[in-house]
């Protein structure tokens, strides 16, 4: 199971230069970033900006796994972006540490030789419940990719009943955003969950150590 950084994570705000100051210091296995493109800038942010000049580049952020030993979640927030967010990944010698999520769509597949994803719901046209999980995986299994780990998913939609369906059929699960310490504890017992994302990583890596999961 990988724990993931959201960003923003204990309260520093997302895509600062406060959030990569402080989570450096917390053995969390992936940090998360919220990508957009200007021009041929690739920058972080939540929401576009008109002045991306003040923003952290993606460049940044690939040095700086690079330097502290994370992988990152790539939170794509445009189609389109897969291809050149692994081209400046490559340049940078991180592509192996690459996760995507949100906006991949199928086209972006086709550019997917490094790093990994795990798609949206919306991805499939299928609604969140744990009858469509075998459908979900039937449209994985015939993308043939073998960069494409799973589901990405609210952690609302993670009922007992959706979590015993992923794990009898396979299908690996990334669930975003967990905060809730209850939540927490009950998800980190389940094996079919690939990854956690939370803005409580301290508490969840507590939690964890507790339970003695290999992270």
């Amino acid at each position: 199971m990988l724990l993931t950084a959201h960003g923003g994570a204990l309260g520093t705000g997302r895509n600062s230069a406060k959030y990569f100051d402080v989570i450096r210091d917390y053995a969390a296995n992936v940090i998360e970033v919220d990508i957009y493109k200007c021009r041929s800038l690739l920058y972080i942010s939540h929401l576009p900006r008109l002045f991306v000049k003040k923003a952290l580049t993606l460049g940044f952020v690939f040095e700086y796994i690079k330097k502290y030993d994370f992988m990152v979640n790539c939170d794509v927030k445009r189609p389109g972006l897969v291809k050149c967010v692994l081209e400046l990944a490559k340049e940078k010698g991180v592509e192996d540490r690459i996760i995507f999520t949100g906006s991949v769509k199928k086209k972006d597949l086709a550019y997917l030789n490094a790093g990994q994803v795990f798609l949206n719901v919306g991805f499939f046209g299928k609604k969140p419940k744990a009858e469509n999980l075998v459908a979900i995986k039937s449209a994985i299994d015939t993308q043939n990719n073998q960069r494409i780990k799973g589901l990405n998913l609210s952690y609302k939609y993670c009922t007992e009943q959706m979590l015993a369906e992923a794990a009898r059929i396979g299908l690996k699960l990334s669930v975003f955003t967990v905060d809730k310490t209850a939540e927490l504890d009950r998800l980190l017992t389940h094996a079919e969950l690939a990854n956690i994302t939370t803005n409580k990583i301290d508490y969840a890596l507590e939690a964890a150590a507790r339970l003695k999961l290999e992270l």
